[in-house]
């Protein structure tokens, strides 16, 4: 065999490999799961901070829910109710009672109801959305104390939330 050969069968060093590694597992952590851990100070013990931005979700995701509700009441659901008294002709008085019912205020009550179970499934969203929040600030906080966060009260198996997931339905 050659020099050249050998120099181009020679295994390169081990750096390599290692080099390849260490970014794939960088690349798994997203910047906001590496964002939420640095809120977490590492020396930090106490539960009493992860009370306090549990306590500011909570509070967030509740304004939202107040703003949103008082929007919908105060703003949408009367610009539907008068426009759907335009389009239905119970403003020029060419409806009867009857046709006032049928016409504008059946559909009215659809439209509210439709508001409603969407207003629902957005304010489960941001409740879930803080609750999400909170269990990584405490996982973080967990990490960087080496303390198991978790404990028995709070541990479900798969199986458990199977379980619990058929009977809600």
């Amino acid at each position: 065999m050659s020099t050249q050969t050998l120099e181009k069968t020679k295994p390169t060093a081990p750096t390599s490999t290692a080099a390849t590694v260490k970014p794939m597992k960088e690349q798994k952590n997203s910047k906001l799961r590496t964002g939420w851990r640095r809120l977490a100070p590492k020396k930090e013990t106490g539960r009493f901070s992860v009370a306090v931005w549990a306590g500011f979700f909570r509070v967030i995701v509740l304004l939202a829910d107040c703003l949103l509700a008082f929007i919908t009441a105060m703003v949408i659901i009367p610009l539907l109710g008068a426009w759907l008294h335009r389009q239905s002709g119970a403003s020029r008085g060419a409806l009867s009672a009857d046709g006032t019912i049928t016409l504008w205020l059946m559909p009215l009550l659809f439209l509210v109801a439709l508001l409603v179970a969407g207003e629902i499934i957005v304010m489960r969203g941001m409740w879930r959305w803080a609750t999400r929040m909170i269990e990584k600030i405490r996982d973080a906080r967990g990490e960087a104390t080496g303390a198991d966060v978790t404990t028995k009260s709070t541990a479900r198996t798969t199986s458990q939330s199977k379980t619990n997931h058929r009977r809600s339905k």
